[in-house]
């Protein structure tokens, strides 16, 4: 997949922007923190994802006293098809938003993942030290844009939960009955069983790839492994989430709130049996991280058929100049978005931008 152009207007610090990144394979963007980078990526996974990578909300991302932004690009596939994508949120006379493929609205599970995307930040750095939420979106972004059903699933789970959750506060107030949980238990079991099975897949796929893919970066971890932590543990998923939902009942009315399902779900990766986020140093960790990478870009060629745009954004700087080359190597065939505070000696198949004060020019 490729983008040739991108459109933004009214996102973030871009009143309008235009690019056209034509054939170099790396669009290197650099300039001081603050001067609208990153907003580059973030626009592109709207479009990749229909929310952004940052976890901002869509009316946050609206240009300070507009009323609505538009991001688009033009997108050719590995095969040779070419589309436009395009996401449209407006914050008056409501708040909405839209989404087109080829001009012609789209529903967003429709939507998500026509325009494969990567993206590492520099937060991802921190991924198995820091929030089990944190694992849990790593993961579920790359089965939303893996397998087109994944992110309707979550819906329903969500839409599930939201309402069992409601019920519990109305049994804390007194208003209902323990009993009324019956239902949303089977409920959420149902949705929730699908997601643990769907994850539980991945992660023993990618336990599979990875030693291979740290052999690249020369490191040879035999007894690596990924291992799913689940709140709700058991050979059948369903039933042992119903079992668990009622045996925390009394916990999850006293705290009003699900304390177990996939919500809650974790995972982490040993190194001989112990967890790396306690064992291996920061340096190991970085080198793991970019070994995921790489795995995600398999799955993606595997499955989709298609090589997913990359986006770098602000993170090689915090990688030894060994990985950066790695990094770059590996991912020579696939189109690359790089952000960085300083100019690239970098040579090649390489197109470098300089931003400030919201202007975007190529160098």
């Amino acid at each position: 997949m490729r983008i040739s152009s991108l459109s933004l207007q009214h996102f973030r610090s871009y009143e309008s922007l235009e690019l056209s990144f034509g054939d170099a394979g790396r669009q290197y963007f650099f300039g001081d923190n603050g001067s609208g980078k990153t907003n580059i990526v973030e626009a592109v996974s709207i479009l990749s994802q229909g929310r952004s990578c940052l976890r901002a909300d869509l009316p946050d991302v609206v240009r300070f006293g507009g009323m609505f932004f538009k991001v688009s690009a033009n997108i050719h596939s590995d095969d040779g098809e070419e589309r436009t994508v395009e996401c449209v949120f407006q914050t008056s006379p409501r708040k909405a938003s839209a989404y087109f493929i080829n001009d012609v609205r789209t529903p967003l599970l429709s939507f998500i993942g026509v325009l494969p995307t990567i993206v590492f930040l520099p937060q991802d750095l921190d991924l198995f030290t820091g929030s089990p939420s944190g694992r849990r979106n790593f993961l579920d972004s790359l089965l939303s844009q893996l397998k087109p059903d994944y992110a309707a699933l979550r819906l329903e789970y969500e839409r599930v939960l939201k309402q069992r959750n409601a019920l519990l506060k109305r049994i804390a107030q007194g208003e209902s009955k323990e009993s009324e949980l019956d239902v949303w238990d089977s409920e959420l079991a149902s949705a929730g069983a699908v997601i643990i099975a769907r994850r539980s897949d991945a992660l023993a796929t990618i336990g599979d790839l990875l030693p291979t893919e740290l052999e690249r970066l020369a490191e040879t971890r035999k007894h690596i492994a990924v291992i799913p932590v689940s709140t709700a543990p058991g050979d059948e998923p369903k039933q042992a989430l119903v079992d668990a939902l009622l045996k925390y009942r009394s916990r999850d009315v006293i705290l009003q709130t699900t304390t177990v399902g996939p919500h809650r779900d974790d995972w982490r990766i040993e190194d001989e049996k112990r967890d790396i986020a306690v064992t291996a140093s920061r340096g190991q960790q970085r080198s793991i991280l970019l070994a995921l990478l790489f795995v995600h870009a398999a799955l993606f060629k595997t499955v989709r058929k298609e090589r997913p745009v990359i986006l770098l954004d602000d993170v090689l700087s915090e990688l030894d100049e060994d990985h950066q080359q790695a990094l770059l190597t590996h991912l020579q065939d696939h189109q690359v978005m790089i952000t960085a505070t300083h100019p690239t000696t970098q040579k090649g198949d390489l197109a470098a931008w300089s931003v400030a004060d919201g202007e975007v020019t190529p160098v």
